[in-house]
Order: C-alpha cells, then structure tokens, then sequence
C-alpha cells in the first residue's frame, strides 16, 4: 500500500511539472523573444521614468504632435500613452487623446527626449527599419518629415535618436515604394 502512495505521488508531480513545461513551451511559441518595446535594443531610461502628475514642480512642459501614415492609412496615437501605465501614473512622454499631440514634462530643465522614448513607452517599435510590424524592404520605404514651428517640412533619418522640440510637426510615412 506505500509503495502505491509513493507512485501516486509521483505521478502527481509528474503532472504537474509536465503541464507547467507544456505551459512554457506554449508562451515562449507565442512570443518572439523580444519584450514589449523593440525601437532599441534597450528601452530607453526616459521610458522608465515616472514624473507622478502635473503637480509637484515640473520645470518643462512642452508638445510636439505625431502623425503616423502606414500604406496610405492613417495611424490614431491612442488616448493615454504613458498614463497609468505599469504602477506610473504618469510618464515623462505621454498623451491625453488621440490627436497625436505628445505632452513632455520634465522636473528638471534641459532634458533632451528623443522619439525613441515616446515610442518604447507606446510599445510599438520604431527605427529606420519601420514602424511597428511594418518593415522596409525592396518595394516598402519609411520616411521621416519634420516640420519646426514656423519652419519648412523637411526630411529627417536619425528615426529613433531624434530628439523631440517643442512645437515640431513629426511625420512617420511607411509606404510602397515607386
């Protein structure tokens, strides 16, 4: 009769370490290997930051807006970026609506926020390699267009280590080519 607990329990166990292995294998199949955030190999430390709230001594406060165009379709910047997001209740980066206007705030002045940070705490990945599951390649291109406040629309190719002024007009083209 012992022996037959001992097998009982065994078996138990095997279960069980057999379901959690079949558990894992699940979720790393489901996954690519890469973490929620992908514009960088690392997730940029401004997307770590938490400021708190609008009160408390911010010493910066500016906006820039963000217009994304995949294959001709326009891309909506979600409501809340970076708001009550994983124990923060805010960002340094974040939005309040869906008009594509990015609110940086900032306790200390000079803090240079490049878009990387905006798109890491989005968690859409963005490079010169594309945007989110869109990817260049012999018939697709992404391009990147600044306007400055008052200024004229130009061209830009440092993507993701581009670092975001007040008052800019960012545009995000993922296109076919030709």
């Amino acid at each position: 009769m012992v022996g037959l607990e001992m097998n009982k329990e065994s078996i138990f166990w095997l279960v069980i370490t057999l379901s959690a292995l079949a558990a894992l294998g699940f979720i790393l199949g489901e996954s690519d290997g890469s973490p929620p955030f992908n514009s960088a190999d690392e997730r940029h430390s401004l997307a770590d930051e938490c400021i708190g709230s609008h009160d408390g001594g911010l010493a910066e406060h500016y906006h820039a807006t963000i217009r994304i165009s995949v294959l001709n379709e326009n891309i909506a910047i979600p409501d809340d970026v970076g708001l009550n997001d994983n124990g923060c209740s805010m960002r340094p980066l974040h939005t309040h609506d869906s008009t594509g206007k990015i609110h940086l705030e900032f306790k200390e002045s000079g803090v240079e926020a490049p878009l990387e940070a905006f798109f890491d705490i989005w968690g859409k990945h963005m490079d010169a390699s594309g945007f989110d599951d869109h990817r260049v390649d012999d018939s697709h291109e992404f391009l990147m267009f600044v306007t400055e406040e008052g200024g004229e629309r130009t061209q830009v190719n440092s993507y993701e280590d581009f670092i975001v002024k007040d008052g800019q007009l960012i545009e995000l083209v993922f296109r076919e080519i030709g």
